[in-house]
């Protein structure tokens, strides 16, 4: 499966159990996560409570940006956009011009199953002919409808919607994040939503402070929206590199958490997804026994980094079951080039 859609999928799996990223018992004391965070907390110097506060979100964002543009560019969304480009009903209901053969081949392309189109709306000449899904909608994608050549028309259609982004964000990155268009808060999980005058740090919300990043997003059909990434702020004793750290591991972990006491049967799977969130690398050995990655690196420590792909990764890692570990090898301090998002998507 895919790791789009493996995401959708688990999204309707039950509760997630959430695990902090340093360590924590999550097989029932036999065998207990060693999380490599011990190791980097004990490089000289503390981090300070606001630095290690954005040193955490750089984490989360970063991965909130990759789950986007996913809804933007990725393969699924791109298979997506071939079906409503080769759907042979809606372009002979173009050609036709019936408005209403164009809005039944619009309704019958999103309640398709098994695609995952949650919006489309078609256009001929400026004019809106159909327009089919749900109103909180993320990430739209346009092209051109043509039959033998000739244009008919033109589509915007999207993925996913506000909710369903705010669950991929929270379930699989730990964040909490509230959704605003216009400064005014649309939904989240951070209640009540802070208001969008506020961008002074730390926000304050319900007694707990948390540093804030804002990233702009497309809305549907056109125009912008705001999702506001939350990290609360961290002991200021902590170093910058073990809260990086940690925050990667939080992201493993939470993805781990989302198969519900199966990920011994998903272990490349898990692999799949937080490379896609992270461009990190999931290794999980068993004794001396490769189960998921390659021969290489040949040993990897449980704390510290490793030499691997020409580059140092920071390593995570924790034992989910006894005698089986996972290695997350993590990309580090995220460049701030990567915490905006694109212009426009």
């Amino acid at each position: 499966m895919r790791p789009r859609l493996l995401l959708a999928a688990l999204l309707v799996c039950g509760a997630l159990a959430v695990l902090v990223a340093t360590s924590v018992d999550i097989d029932g004391g036999a065998g207990k996560a060693q999380a490599s965070t011990a190791h980097a907390s004990t490089l000289a110097g503390g981090c300070g409570t606001a630095a290690g506060a954005q040193a955490t979100l750089a984490v989360y964002t970063s991965a909130a940006l990759r789950i986007y543009e996913g809804e933007l560019r990725g393969g699924e969304v791109a298979a997506d956009a071939a079906h409503v480009r080769e759907s042979a009903q809606l372009l002979a209901a173009l050609a036709s011009g019936s408005s209403a053969a164009v809005q039944e081949a619009v309704h019958a392309i999103v309640y398709t199953p098994r695609w995952h189109i949650v919006r489309l709306r078609v256009l001929s000449h400026g004019q809106v002919l159909a327009d089919v899904g749900g109103p909180y909608i993320v990430a739209p994608v346009t092209g051109t409808l043509r039959l033998h050549g000739r244009t008919l028309g033109t589509y915007v259609m999207s993925v996913q919607d506000d909710v369903g982004y705010v669950k991929l964000v929270t379930r699989f990155i730990g964040a909490p994040v509230d959704l605003y268009r216009g400064g005014a808060p649309l939904m989240g999980t951070l209640e009540p939503a802070p208001a969008r005058a506020a961008s002074v740090s730390p926000v304050h919300v319900s007694g707990r402070a948390y540093a804030e990043q804002e990233l702009t997003l497309k809305a549907f059909p056109a125009g912008t929206l705001q999702a506001a990434i939350f990290a609360p702020q961290p002991p200021a004793s902590a170093s910058c590199s073990s809260l990086t750290l940690a925050a990667w591991g939080q992201v493993a972990r939470h993805v781990a958490a989302r198969f519900n006491g199966q990920l011994a049967a998903h272990y490349q799977d898990l692999a799949d997804i937080v490379h896609t969130l992270t461009g990190g690398h999931v290794f999980v050995r068993e004794g001396s026994g490769k189960l998921v990655g390659g021969p290489r690196p040949a040993r990897i420590p449980a704390t510290g980094s490793v030499r691997y792909a020409g580059r140092t990764w920071p390593v995570y890692s924790w034992q989910p079951s006894p005698g089986v570990r996972v290695y997350f090898l993590t990309p580090g301090a995220p460049p701030a080039s990567t915490l905006v998002a694109p212009a426009g998507g």
